[in-house]
């Protein structure tokens, strides 16, 4: 009798379960549609299992929004490759063709008083020693700038959009706090001085001391086999003391400038303003950093001179040697030299960027190319 009982109220309980499970499906199958089909009365009386599927559903799609958000928010990482290359490109090639500058620079610098004037060096220089003397350090200068740029240009960028990243676009407004841009600036340099500092060591004994060797490794050997691998690396304090405060004057400087213009130009009414005065606007910015950059980094790039040509100084005994106006030799002839080339590589950078549909720096959001 106790089994027969238990067996009814069982199945009593499983027609009762059906039943309620299929109050969620359309009739015939289920319940007719009444006001128990409401939303709302329809979760009330719906199996536990199908209230939790539903369940299960919602949270799926507020984990598809949230996901959707995140790539929203992700860095575009397929633009890096070509920053990067472009760089390098940009550095290589503009610090190749001003060569015969920084020769002249680097020895007014080490021989002091030995020319008047940059025409005066080139002249004398090109007289003595012909084109091979013009271009002394040629390669080690290619080589070098050429995975310096690279790391430069392209960290400064990535580092630059991870850190805006993490500041919610309210409190970052438009444009990455100075102390940011900075960080990125440094970080971005000193990755790319560890590759540059062997090649440059090269090229300034190249330049002070031609006779100590012929070509790019024979030079190398002669370092490594005179003072070790502090021949190549010795110099990175003073090289980090020189390219920090030039990478960060740089770029700060040039966006802060192309922010300005084409803010103005935006003001005044100028549609596309990178389109039609991109150029223009890269020239003078590119003048007012490659200008800043040589006055600040001056001081460092002569003790690096001096270091370089004498075995064995250290930062404090250059500083001595040179005195406080003695930091500032060759400071025209590096101004015109490194004007130069910052000139020319924001013109390459910015190019290439635009080739590639990459807003360059400053740009206005409604100039930017879809």
């Amino acid at each position: 009798m106790a089994t027969r009982t238990c067996f009814v109220l069982a199945l009593v309980l499983a027609s009762a379960t059906v039943a309620n499970g299929n109050l969620a499906l359309p009739f015939p199958m289920g319940a007719p549609q009444s006001a128990l089909s409401q939303p709302n009365m329809l979760r009330q009386h719906q199996h536990p299992f199908q209230r939790g599927r539903e369940a299960v559903a919602e949270r799926f799609e507020v984990a598809k929004a949230a996901a959707a958000k995140v790539a929203a928010d992700t860095l575009d990482l397929t633009k890096y490759p070509k920053l990067f290359a472009a760089g390098g490109i940009c550095a290589s090639l503009t610090h190749l063709v001003t060569v015969p500058l920084d020769v002249v620079k680097t020895r007014m610098q080490v021989t002091p008083g030995a020319f008047t004037s940059i025409n005066d060096g080139i002249s004398k220089i090109y007289a003595a020693e012909g084109l091979a003397g013009c271009m002394q350090g040629a390669t080690p200068t290619f080589l070098g700038f050429m995975m310096q740029g690279a790391l430069k240009y392209g960290f400064y960028e990535y580092f630059k959009d991870s850190l805006a990243a993490k500041i919610p676009p309210a409190e970052r407004g438009d444009r990455l706090p100075i102390p940011q841009m900075m960080l990125a600036a440094s970080a971005a340099e000193v990755l790319g001085t560890s590759c540059l500092l062997p090649f440059e060591s090269i090229r300034i004994r190249m330049v002070a001391d031609p006779s100590f060797g012929k070509g790019l490794f024979a030079v190398g050997a002669g370092l490594l086999k005179e003072q070790g691998i502090k021949g190549l690396y010795g110099g990175m304090l003073p090289i980090l003391c020189k390219q920090i405060p030039f990478t960060i004057s740089q770029f700060l400087v040039y966006e802060f400038a192309s922010k300005f213009v084409y803010s103005s130009l935006a003001q005044s009414g100028v549609k596309d303003a990178s389109a039609t005065w991109g150029t223009a606007v890269t020239l003078g910015c590119g003048l007012v950093s490659g200008t800043a950059a040589a006055l600040v980094s001056q001081p460092g790039d002569t003790v690096l001179s001096v270091m370089n040509k004498q075995a064995g100084i250290n930062v404090v005994g250059a500083i001595k040697q040179l005195g406080p106006t003695g930091l500032f030799l060759g400071a025209s002839a590096r101004c015109v030299h490194v004007t130069s080339y910052i000139v020319a590589q924001f013109l390459i950078y910015d190019s290439i960027k635009r080739l590639c549909g990459i807003p360059v720096a400053g740009e206005q959001p409604q100039a930017t190319k879809k």
